[in-house]
């Protein structure tokens, strides 16, 4: 190989580093396009905001958007998926574990510690949209794990579960934050999931 063939490839890191700044742009992107929809979430139904009035808050081009993401449904997806994950994770124990408050209180737990998040993911306006993904996804996880009731057809119990959950949180959500304890909620929680779903056959 020529010695100045050589000497550019050993000291031409324009690639590397191009590479490494351009992921960084994407990064902050990114985050400022979750942070600008959480924030209309919360002043606005998901319905009612466009991706031209993220783009403006979030002072990200519009064309910019369209490189990250298809549509808002896309981005709202985005900033969901690893918190439906999450408490997908928390949600499940609670289906084997008819006399234990434990998985309730620790889905409780971290629903409070992202309270301003999950407010407005549930009450902001784009309520409906997780509840299908919460649904969409424990359906995903159910489809291995073993039924807990003979009596009850597995989606209805599914349905029933994430709606009681789902919906019991939204409300405690709406409430003051001094209004009701974690341990409160989670034992109502527990009440009203195992009394309706989870009697033994």
């Amino acid at each position: 190989m020529p010695m100045n063939e050589l000497t550019n490839q050993r000291y031409d890191t324009s690639g590397p580093r191009r590479s490494s700044d351009k992921d960084a742009r994407a990064a902050r992107t990114s985050i400022a396009l979750q942070e600008t929809l959480l924030g209309l979430l919360e002043q606005k139904p998901f319905e009612q905001i466009t991706v031209r009035e993220i783009c403006a808050r979030s002072g990200i081009h519009y064309a910019t958007f369209f490189r990250h993401h298809p549509n808002k449904e896309a981005l709202l997806d985005h900033v969901a998926a690893e918190q439906i994950d999450r408490l997908v994770e928390l949600t499940l124990p609670i289906m084997h574990a008819l006399d234990d408050q434990t998985s309730f209180r620790a889905l409780c737990e971290y629903v409070d510690e992202h309270r301003i998040l999950w407010t407005a993911l549930l009450n902001g306006g784009a309520g409906a949209a997780m509840r299908e993904e919460w649904l969409r996804v424990s359906r995903e996880v159910a489809a291995i794990t073993p039924p807990r009731n003979s009596w009850l057809p597995v989606e209805l119990g599914i349905i029933c579960s994430v709606s009681l959950i789902a919906d019991t949180v939204s409300w405690w959500l709406a409430q003051k934050p001094s209004a009701f304890s974690i341990d409160e909620i989670a034992a109502i929680m527990h009440r009203l999931v195992i009394s309706s779903t989870m009697r033994p056959d």
